[in-house]
Formats: structure tokens, C-alpha cells, sequence
């Protein structure tokens, strides 16, 4: 409604210019009818990305992995169970967007590599435009897609200018124009306000200030250095707990205790469960991807999604960047789950097999019960 930017437009550097249409034709419609479509507009683009993410992993399961159809259907729905997979369905924000473009991007590459066909120069730029778009850290993960379906003709000339470095000169370009238009002068209007407010309330306006400091200095890590990369990188914050509540917990199942609150506001960094029962979940589909890891290791396109999951685990746990709420990126990543369990269906025996299926069945139908729940509870209460 009123084109606010709450983002870093340089790491996300097209999702101010899909909504800036929007943004005009929402004025439009409230000078004609006189209503706020914001929410709305904003609804059909989650929407149409959390439908084309159901539709690409089920894709990806059936005809990458070559399941069986229930196979296919059982994976997709325990995917779409997980806590960080069902909100960002729900909210107006980047993630699903993300989801939908990284899931269709594996959905080309695999059916390329099994095809033995290549991810075509015009569509290699489409593909990293939008990721890389949506999120710059997905650019590796489009290029890492590149090399594993291309191979060395990924490194020709053509390919490199036309399907890697023009897409990411045009959304440099594309952030520097909505920076020098949009987001300077949003910028001076604000630190107008800002200043307005200091002198009507200043009292007021320093007590918040000093509260929020406070907070952000007790509930953040300790930065590797004072400035440049090293300031954006925590080497404090427990790795052992972050990996338990923050990165296979939270992500998958929702802590009771400060339910969907924010880190940056009104939650502590760790929150532990109040069940035993949600720990012996967590340690069940960990021990399944990772099992699963090990059955699809020999496949190209299980070796790929590797990586990719490198690449984030990388930059969140080892390098400590936004370690403290690590769990809003799952979208990003956590499609590798279903995907290596997939590998493990592939293997088993008749009888195993069976088992598996009827362990995935328990799981995600207490995942979509206790998520759900908890989801509907936040917003009933």
C-alpha cells in the first residue's frame, strides 16, 4: 500500500520490481473502487508460488526420481508439512517465491541429466534473472545447476556472458536504479518523520531505541570483526544448539514456546521443545536424509542438491550468517529431505519399502496435525 521497503533491495534485487507494478495498480483500483487490494494482490502471488512449488517437487519425485505415484504424492505432502515450508505459504514475503524457482530449476536440470540434453543457454538465463533475482545467494545454486548438467560446455564463452554474466548485470543494474529512485528518497521522507518524532516525543522515542538496542545487543552473536564481511558473521552463537533447535528443529516442527515470534524483537535465539516426543521426531528424519544421502549418493543429481545444501549450510552454521534465525531460510534448502528419502524408497526391499512408507504416512500426518495446530492457535489467540 504504501511501497515501504523493509528489505535489503541488493540481496534481493527483482522483488521490489515485481511489487512496484502491483503497488500502482493497488492505487489505481483504491482511487476507482475504493478499496485496499494489498493483501489480495499479495495473496495471489504466494498463492500461484506455493501451487508451481507443490507441482515441481511432486514433478521432480516422479519423473527425476522415477517413484511410484503414492511414492511421489506422500513425499510432496510430508514436505509441505514442515513448519518453514507451511508459513512461508501463508505470508507475504520472498521465500515461497524462492522455493518455487530453486524447485523448478531442479526440475529442468534433472530431467536434462537423465535425458543426457542441456539446460539451453536462453533458459539458464531466465533461470538465474529470477533465482538470483528473488535471492542473490540462490545464484550459486543456478550456476552449480549449470555445471552438473553442462558440464565443460557450461565454461564456454557464450554461456558464461549470456546465461550468467548478463542476468547479473541486469539486476545490478535493475537494484541501483530502484536504489537511486526509490530508496534514497524513501530514505530522506523517513529520517524526516524520524526527526519529527524525536522532537514531538523524545522521551518516548529514546526509551524504544533503548529497549530495542538492548535487546539486539543480548540476542546476537559476536561478529567475526567491527566492518566489512566480518561484521555479518557470527562466531559465538552455539553450532550444536542451532543445529537442534534452529536448523532441524524449528524448521520442521514449531517450538510451543514463543510461537512465530521474532528474534529481532520478542524471541530468545534458542527455544527447546516442551515434548521429548518432537526430539525423537527430529532425530528420526534426520537419521531418514541421512540414510537417504547415503542411497542417492552415486546419482549426479543427488550429488548436485549436495552442494547446494553445502552452499547453505556453509554460509548459515560454519560462516554464522543469520545464525540467529536460520530457520526463515529453510525454504532454500530443506527440498534435499524428501529428495533423499526419495533415493531411499528407490532402494529398499518390497517389505522395507512398506515400512518406510507407513513411518513417512505417521510422520506427516503428526507434522500437518501439530503444525497446523499450532498455526491456527497463533491465530486464533
Amino acid at each position: 500500500s504504501s511501497m515501504r521497503v523493509h528489505f535489503e533491495t541488493i540481496r534481493h534485487p527483482l522483488f521490489l520490481t515485481i511489487l512496484y507494478p502491483l503497488y500502482w495498480l493497488n492505487h489505481w483500483l483504491i482511487n476507482t473502487v475504493g478499496i485496499n487490494f494489498a493483501v489480495f494482490l499479495m495473496a495471489i502471488i504466494i498463492l500461484f508460488s506455493a501451487f508451481y512449488s507443490v507441482v515441481f517437487t511432486y514433478r521432480i519425485l516422479r519423473e527425476v526420481l522415477e517413484l511410484k505415484q503414492k511414492d511421489a504424492t506422500l513425499l510432496t505432502l510430508f514436505f509441505f508439512s514442515f513448519a518453514h515450508i507451511l508459513v512461508p505459504a501463508m505470508v507475504p514475503d520472498h521465500f515461497i517465491i524462492s522455493l518455487m524457482l530453486l524447485t523448478l530449476t531442479l526440475y529442468i536440470a534433472g530431467k536434462r541429466q537423465k535425458q543426457g540434453k542441456l539446460i539451453k543457454t536462453w533458459e539458464s538465463f531466465l533461470l538465474m534473472f529470477f533465482t538470483a533475482g528473488i535471492a542473490a545467494s540462490n545464484a550459486g545454486k543456478t550456476i552449480l545447476a549449470g555445471i552438473f548438467t553442462n558440464g565443460k560446455k557450461f565454461f564456454s564463452f557464450k554461456y558464461l556472458v549470456v546465461a550468467i554474466l548478463l542476468p547479473l548485470a541486469l539486476l545490478f543494474a535493475i537494484q541501483q536504479l530502484q536504489y537511486y529512485q526509490v530508496e534514497i528518497p524513501q530514505e530522506e521522507v523517513t529520517q524526516k518523520i524520524v526527526n519529527t518524532n524525536k522532537k514531538k516525543q523524545p522521551g518516548k522515542f529514546e526509551a524504544h531505541t533503548k529497549e530495542r538496542n538492548a535487546w539486539l545487543h543480548t540476542h546476537t552473536g559476536r561478529a567475526a570483526s567491527s566492518e566489512g564481511i566480518g561484521k555479518l558473521m557470527d562466531i559465538s552463537t552455539s553450532r550444536t544448539q542451532t543445529l537442534i533447535e534452529n536448523f532441524f528443529g524449528e524448521p520442521i516442527q514449531l517450538h510451543q514456546k514463543y510461537l512465530l515470534k521474532d528474534v529481532l524483537w520478542d524471541r530468545p535465539i534458542f527455544v527447546e521443545y516442551n515434548w521429548i516426543a518432537n526430539y525423537v521426531i527430529e532425530a528420526l528424519i534426520v537419521l531418514l536424509f541421512v540414510m537417504g544421502i547415503v542411497a542417492g549418493w552415486h546419482y549426479k543429481f543427488m550429488k548436485m542438491l549436495l552442494l547446494w545444501f553445502a552452499s547453505d549450510f556453509t554460509l548459515h552454521i560454519i560462516m554464522g550468517f543469520a545464525i540467529n534465525e536460520v530457520y526463515i531460510m529453510t525454504a532454500g534448502w530443506a527440498f534435499i529431505i524428501p529428495i533423499s528419502i526419495g533415493y531411499l524408497l528407490r532402494i529398499l526391499s518390497h517389505k522395507s519399502r512398506f515400512v518406510l512408507r507407513i513411518i513417512l504416512l505417521v510422520l506427516t500426518s503428526w507434522l500437518w496435525i501439530y503444525n497446523g495446530g499450532q498455526i491456527i492457535y497463533y491465530l486464533i489467540q
